[in-house]
């Protein structure tokens, strides 16, 4: 099994999908009625191995897998490492805005990385993607339903601009600063082999149609909340 070809919602891909949906529905509804010092080790648990993958994966991709990355390649700058990042200070005692980013960079990113992974074999690598973007979608549910945190409509805003006013002019100025093949966000070229952005303009310009995309993405990912409010009115 290790070292074959990936082959998406194969078998291999649909039990990793399962496993990650148990682990984050079940987990957090068994620590929902645990004590505050149990709910408070678990989040310390989930934090140690999201950061350990955060600070582990550039060394993998450097030295353990059998076609090294470039360095500029390795570097923790894509969206789901800045959800990472910011869960990671959240549950170590951060403030709320971390929480709030994290879910919906989170949802969005970590779920479609999931479904649709850039993986071409069994491997390292292979692990390596979906132990990190499946404990971005642990991490999140924990938060929410262990630990009672939850976004609100205006959350919506203050996330977009904090991506596209802030971060995302960061991250094309360290494309360009570190140059080829430094591509975080996809935002200097399209990504190798078919995908999405094929049905969009060459970048830049593609921002003028998957930044609406995002934030229409954002607002499907709260619409349990608003229909939940909805109903409690």
């Amino acid at each position: 099994m290790f070292g074959t070809p990936f082959e998406i919602f194969g078998t291999v891909h649909l039990i990793t999908i399962a496993s990650i949906i148990i682990v984050s529905v079940f987990l957090p509804k068994i620590y929902k009625s645990k004590s505050n010092d149990q709910k408070a080790m678990m989040k310390k648990i989930i934090a140690a191995v999201i950061a350990a993958h955060v600070i582990i994966s550039p060394y993998k991709d450097l030295y353990l897998v059998a076609n090294p990355y470039d360095w500029r390649e390795t570097l923790p700058f894509h969206m789901c490492d800045f959800s990472e990042i910011f869960l990671v200070w959240f549950l170590l005692g951060g403030p709320r805005i971390l929480y709030v980013c994290a879910f919906f960079w989170g949802l969005a990113g970590a779920t479609m990385a999931i479904l649709t992974p850039d993986i071409t074999y069994h491997d390292l690598d292979y692990i390596f993607f979906m132990v990190g973007h499946g404990m971005i979608i642990v991490g999140i549910m924990y938060a929410t339903v262990a630990l009672g945190n939850r976004p609100y409509a205006r959350d919506i805003l203050i996330v977009s601009a904090i991506t596209a006013l802030i971060l995302l002019p960061i991250v094309y100025g360290i494309n360009i600063l570190l140059g080829e093949p430094a591509n975080f966000w996809y935002l200097v070229a399209k990504p190798d082999g078919a995908s999405l952005m094929d049905a969009f303009p060459e970048p830049p310009l593609h921002l003028l149609y998957t930044t609406p995309i995002a934030i229409a993405l954002f607002y499907l990912i709260y619409t349990p909340y608003f229909i939940k409010d909805r109903i409690a009115k």
